[in-house]
């Protein structure tokens, strides 16, 4: 139901159509009245209506001039003008006002009446397309936080926006920041993962240290927060005006000082209140449009070189040592392979290299980014192959999401793949136990074994003698489960292991090669690593090496 005022200078006029109207019928909750122009105006600044009817023509105020008035504080309100014969100038200046009905008088009640119901229809369309508005805004008010932290994720990706663009869109997400700002920024692990904690326990861990840094920083410093794709917590940082750090000397180096205090505070308050560590590079001061994507990017490459056990790192970005030249992982690539020792189903070998690998990755101090990947596509080629060659799914064995099993980026520290690794190879060994203990399956791994350990004598007859079994049944049961003849397996194993040999043992002579995996004369040799490499094992060693 609506409110409306009635304003003439004739009461009885007023007093009339107050009681002769069926004003509950036309949606008209209260009818209120008024005998002057400066009555209406104070009642309304008091009191809003949504439908004013008022006379034209009336000592002191006008009609028209208590619309005017009344539009300067309320714009949501329809007016009706009542007019006699003869004032068609006051009329046409209704028109200019945007009144939104004009009758004759003496009033016809029918046609107030249609007016009325056309005026109160209007109202609720207003109100319910003001009230979708008023939906919407709230909508962008609660999700302000995401439009920020996707504003600043695209600029830290390297999006560019021109400086106006950008300055707009800092304006319109209430941010307190400017392109031209000086800024800092802080980029924080937390030194846990999905492998320790559960994912809701890890998200409200990551929501409840971000609600630290921002108290922490707060007093002292604007804060921009965003998460990024590797689940770094990213802090943009920008002084208070009416902060203490505007009066000192010299106030860059006291705002670096203050960031850094803050930045330890904030590693004491989550260890002590969460019982949690958590890794901090803090940067320097720079231009926020120009910096913020070289100062992410180089905050990145130091958390890359600092994958190991080590945690609650502080971290100054700009005395952050330069990356030093790759590491070879020499114990990965010696001989037998990971694929070799999947082949023939040596488990304790296979956990025995996994390792030494590890073991050379934490002596040499090699726990980067770079070094986490390399180890994890060796282990998940390695896993593909035995997972196919045994006809499983690489996602029925992997203890992980099946979407993140491409994924390196969910592993922070070097521990967390070791400890994937073995626990995969557990469920692998699991998976395919029975396969292992078919009798069939196990003469062909003792047969593969045996050519693995005894690769210059090793021959159909040798190998059927040695599991002892006629050698064409053995040929025609190794053919049914491994897909290649005998012949073919030994004649790969061997180029196999003369390529390794080559690489790995310059000093040894080509004739010895030969010898070693099984051909006496040195010719024939050097003939089959030709046509299986398309290359002489001497020239093969000289682009090798």
């Amino acid at each position: 139901m609506y409110d409306l005022l009635i304003v003439d200078d004739h009461s009885h006029l007023v007093d009339s159509l107050e009681r002769n109207m069926p004003w509950e019928a036309l949606g008209i909750g209260k009818v209120h009245k008024a005998l002057s122009g400066e009555e209406a105006l104070e009642f309304c600044k008091s009191y809003p209506v949504d439908i004013l009817l008022t006379d034209i023509r009336m000592p002191g105020i006008s009609g028209l001039e208590l619309i005017g008035q009344i539009k300067k504080f309320d714009k949501h309100f329809k007016s009706i003008l009542l007019s006699g014969y003869g004032e068609w100038d006051y009329a046409q200046e209704a028109i200019r006002q945007q009144v939104d009905g004009y009758l004759l008088k003496p009033v016809d009640h029918e046609e107030l009446a249609g007016m009325v119901r056309r005026l109160t229809e209007a109202l609720r369309l207003e109100w319910d397309e003001r009230g979708k508005q008023q939906k919407a805004m709230s909508l962008v008010r609660e999700h302000m936080p995401l439009f920020r932290e996707k504003l600043l994720m695209d600029l830290l990706q390297g999006r560019r926006l021109p400086p106006g663009q950008l300055e707009e869109k800092l304006a319109y997400y209430q941010l307190p920041f400017r392109p031209g700002d000086r800024t800092a920024m802080c980029l924080l692990r937390i030194d846990s993962s999905a492998e320790e904690l559960n994912w809701q326990d890890q998200s409200l861990l990551a929501s409840a240290v971000v609600n630290i840094a921002e108290e922490t920083f707060a007093d002292s410093f604007h804060v921009w927060h965003g998460r990024d794709a590797y689940e770094h917590e990213v802090f943009v940082l920008k002084p208070r005006e009416e902060s203490w750090l505007a009066q000192e000397p010299d106030p860059e180096r006291a705002r670096q000082q203050s960031l850094e205090h803050l930045a330890s505070r904030l590693q004491h308050h989550v260890r002590h209140f969460l019982k949690l560590g958590i890794s901090i590079v803090v940067s320097p001061w720079q231009a926020m449009a120009s910096g913020l994507r070289g100062t992410y990017r180089d905050s990145l490459a130091v958390f890359a070189r600092h994958l190991g056990g080590e945690t609650d790192l502080f971290i100054r970005l700009r005395d952050a040592a330069a990356p030093e030249m790759p590491y070879r992982i020499h114990s990965l690539y010696e001989s037998p392979s990971l694929i070799q020792l999947f082949e023939i189903g040596r488990w304790e070998a296979i956990s025995a290299k996994w390792d030494v690998i590890f073991q050379e990755v934490t002596d040499k101090r090699m726990e980067s980014r770079e070094t986490l990947l390399e180890l994890y596509c060796h282990a998940m080629g390695a896993f593909s192959f035995f997972a196919h060659k045994n006809g499983f799914s690489l996602h029925d064995i992997l203890p992980t999401d099946p979407d993140k099993a491409g994924d390196a980026s969910r592993f922070r520290h070097m521990r967390q793949l070791q400890d994937w690794v073995a626990h995969s190879l557990e469920r692998l060994r699991e998976m395919t136990k029975s396969e292992w203990n078919n009798e069939q399956a196990a003469l062909i791994r003792k047969v593969r074994q045996f050519i693995a350990d005894r690769l210059a004598d090793a021959t159909l007859q040798t190998a059927a003698d040695h599991v002892g079994l006629h050698p064409a049944y053995l040929s025609s049961l190794f053919k049914s489960k491994t897909g290649e003849n005998m012949s073919e397996y030994l004649y790969k194993a061997r180029m196999q292991r003369a390529r390794e040999m080559l690489i790995e043992r310059p000093e040894l002579k080509v004739s010895d090669v030969a010898s070693a995996i099984g051909y006496h004369k040195p010719q024939y040799f050097i003939k089959l690593f030709k046509e299986h490499y398309g290359l002489t094992p001497q020239d093969f060693r000289h682009q090798s090496s």
